[in-house]
């Protein structure tokens, strides 16, 4: 991503990183049956971002919130093809709550794209209900609402708690990666498999007085396996 983000400034030196942010977004091919909390925005497309990129004026930032942002037209079907593989531009950009979609979004200046902005600042909530901030989004702009679909169209409010993705889901806690699996501590590798004392054959070579010990070693290496 970093190096796509180089070509895109390479292609146009105006865009500011909020603009390049947006376009990589913009440009990203969604899958099937992943939504968005799996892949994001979708698969990166260094093709599709350069092409709209390229399409971009050079002083952006020096536009008015809505005004015509492009060169050119974009693509009639705005997709790309890579190795035969047909990729479809998903059209959208992640705010704090949802996704603002349309194509508006690469051919109008958005003030979202300022250097003193940041994309999340394009959605708001009045009166309980999500908005787009018009006076750093511009006509033409659609913001999704309301939960997670298969599809990974929309987000729901409460992405980091409600729904689980850092707590409920056991992602850091409860799937005990460090602790409950026993990587550390319950699969023994070091005490309860017993390499280092239970194995200890050689001190019954020494003769029968030598027995108790090695029972005893033996019995301790038990105990700790069973805790």
């Amino acid at each position: 991503v970093a190096g796509a983000a180089a070509l895109l400034v390479q292609a146009n030196p105006g865009l500011t990183p909020n603009l390049v942010k947006a376009i990589l977004m913009y440009s990203a091919q969604p899958l099937q049956g992943a939504n968005t909390f799996e892949q994001g925005a979708g698969l990166l497309n260094v093709e599709g971002a350069v092409r709209i990129a390229s399409l971009i004026q050079p002083n952006p930032p020096a536009l008015a919130n809505g005004a015509g942002m492009l060169t050119g037209p974009l693509p009639d079907v705005q997709v790309t093809t890579i190795a035969g593989e047909t990729c479809y531009w998903g059209q959208g950009v992640i705010t704090n709550y949802c996704f603002l979609y349309g194509s508006a979004l690469v051919t109008s200046w958005q003030g979202i794209y300022s250097q003193n902005a940041l994309i999340s600042d394009g959605t708001v909530v009045v009166n309980g209900v999500l908005v787009t901030d018009r006076g750093l989004v511009s006509g033409g702009v659609l913001n999704s609402a309301g939960p997670v679909t298969s599809s990974g169209a929309v987000l729901s409010d409460g992405v980091v708690l409600a729904d689980g993705v850092v707590l409920s889901d056991g992602v850091v806690l409860s799937d005990g990666v460090v602790l409950s699996d026993g990587v550390v501590l319950s699969d023994g590798v070091i005490l309860s498999d017993g390499v280092v004392l239970a194995d200890r054959a050689v001190l019954g070579d020494y003769g029968s007085s030598m027995l108790p010990v090695r029972l005893e070693l033996s019995l301790t290496a038990n105990r700790i396996f069973r805790r």
